[in-house]
């Protein structure tokens, strides 16, 4: 016998019933369908750990919908179905249009998704028109996802707005940056530099105590463990709604997989985590299942777009295509070998390829600093091992190859290292601005955490007094603070909007625009603007 029936018939004949006893009686019934809900809940192809997390209203489509890789013709649209346990193979419709209303310009398709791609679902829709908003939409039975909105390229636009992200761990904070970019209607496109999620089990690396816990609680090792992470990281409301109104274009680091990756292992893969290359495959599968990519796991992830004639936009993998082994300090004895890479052979060349003249501007999209950058150290102290700095071949190398190709308007956009710089790139880091090949903006983390989480404040103060000091082509530093850049770019001129957010321990904040820069172009030099 069904039990709901019982209950509601039970209800139902016993004629004389005080108002206290109804009043318990409702309250009996209200409390039994909610607990019958999760155990129909609990059927679901998730994590038990993550059915807080769901919102009901959006079944089955509870992490809502993905755009990403824009071209001015394509765009990828991506959703993720969560069904019953035993359900094997799902069919799904999607549709784009013009309109919210799906009348205008409108494509539909079908497609099928299973338990080999985690029931996501990505489309790399064709045949659209150059600098377009578009709405687009997924089906499933009599269920729809909510609307998503994205943007192609422009083929001959003058301007264009692009925001850069990087380092957002869930356990540090709440995703207010996320949000601000969302609410930005003038960004085109949101760039995410890397660090989407990070690997560490519940307290390892974070601040549980606002709230915010790893699921799974261990560290992620295998393809069930990074899929489980992706799918808590989708469900924060404020992630959802960025990916919901901005098209994204994204590399990785090395949190996607482990910390301080390279192409042969990492720091934090330890051997009784079992094969490295098992676990960056799995890696790997889930990051492209669940991101808005163009591409297939066994194709290399650095890739290049153009913005018209304005902007050649390139994604570099600095961590896993081709990184060679980290040394521990300047004074290694294989330091300064010519057969450490950052970037490999065939990224190398490609990336000298693909620096573009006819573009206004290159703009590098890039992990980790390119640099230098001395450490705050009272005296003038190491350079850092994680970024180029730590590979100086073939860094000199590629900034000798900018000066013989007179290389105009280049910007390197580096995430990885949790707090700001703005910098003018030469080989030596001086003052001096005659050589200068490039101007490199380091954006700081989304959440993870930077100086303040660890040391006071007068503590903060001293080390950003360092950086400058022993860094002399050093404009800007904020060591401090959690945030995002935006990339305001037209012919003339690129303008560099640093944002914060002030606070991510909890879930609201207000946005702080905490400096403005220009860079003119044919010039390699940073000037301070005014902020608007």
């Amino acid at each position: 016998m069904n039990i709901n029936n019982t209950v509601i018939h039970h209800f139902i004949i016993v004629p004389r019933f005080t108002r206290k006893k109804m009043r318990y009686t409702i309250v009996a019934l209200i409390l039994f369908l909610f607990a019958n809900s999760l155990l129909c809940q609990n059927n679901l192809n998730i994590d038990t750990e993550l059915l807080p997390h769901l919102n009901k209203s959006l079944a089955p489509f509870y992490h809502g919908v993905a755009s990403g890789d824009p071209t001015q013709n394509s765009v990828v649209i991506w959703t993720k179905l969560t069904l019953d346990k035993n359900i094997k193979e799902a069919v799904l419709s999607w549709e784009i249009a013009t309109d919210t209303t799906f009348k205008q310009s409108r494509q539909t398709g079908i497609v099928t998704t299973n338990a080999e791609f985690d029931f996501t679902t990505k489309i790399n829709v064709t045949k659209l028109k150059p600098y377009t908003v578009y709405y687009y939409r997924f089906s499933y039975n009599n269920s729809s996802s909510v609307v998503g909105q994205t943007k192609t390229l422009s083929d001959n636009l003058n301007t264009s707005t692009i925001a850069f992200a990087s380092c957002s761990n869930y356990e540090w904070g709440y995703f207010n940056n996320y949000r601000f970019m969302a609410e930005d209607k003038a960004i085109d496109v949101v760039v995410h530099l890397g660090d989407y999620i990070y690997e560490y089990a519940v307290g390892k690396y974070g601040d549980t105590a606002i709230g915010r816990i790893n699921v799974p609680n261990k560290e992620i090792i295998s393809l069930d463990d990074y899929r489980t992470r992706y799918s808590l990281y989708r469900l924060d409301k404020d992630l959802m709604k960025l990916h919901q109104l901005k098209p994204f274009m994204t590399t990785w680091d090395d949190h996607e997989i482990a910390n301080n990756a390279y192409i042969d292992g990492a720091q934090n893969h330890q051997k009784n985590e079992g094969d490295w290359y098992n676990r960056k495959a799995a890696a790997t599968k889930a990051y492209y299942e669940w991101l808005p990519v163009n591409k297939k796991p066994e194709s290399h992830l650095y890739r290049s777009f153009a913005i018209g004639k304005l902007i050649n936009l390139l994604l570099l993998d600095t961590r896993i295509e081709g990184r060679t082994l980290q040394v521990d300090s300047m004074s290694a004895p294989n330091y300064f070998d010519t057969t450490r890479s950052i970037l490999g052979r065939e990224q190398y060349n490609w990336l000298t390829h693909s620096l573009d003249k006819s573009y206004c501007w290159n703009i590098m999209g890039n992990q980790v600093p390119f640099g230098p950058m001395f450490q705050p150290d009272k005296i003038k102290g190491a350079l850092y091992m994680d970024g180029w700095d730590g590979y100086p071949y073939e860094r000199e190398k590629f900034v000798n190859y900018l000066k013989k190709r007179q290389l105009k308007n280049l910007v390197i956009v580096t995430g990885d290292y949790h707090c700001s710089f703005a910098m003018e790139t030469n080989l030596q880091g001086t003052k001096d601005t005659s050589d200068n090949v490039a101007i490199e903006f380091v954006v700081t983390s989304i959440t993870s955490a930077n100086d303040d989480e660890y040391v006071t404040d007068k503590e903060v103060a001293e080390a950003k007094e360092l950086y400058l000091k022993n860094n002399p082509h050093m404009k800007y530093c904020n060591n401090k603070d959690h945030g995002y850049l935006v990339l305001k770019v037209s012919k003339d001129e690129l303008i560099a909007e640093f944002n914060y957010a002030s606070t991510v321990k909890k879930p609201e904040a207000i946005k702080i625009t905490e400096k403005v820069y220009h860079i003119k172009s044919g010039s390699a030099v940073i000037v301070e603007g005014t902020k608007k």
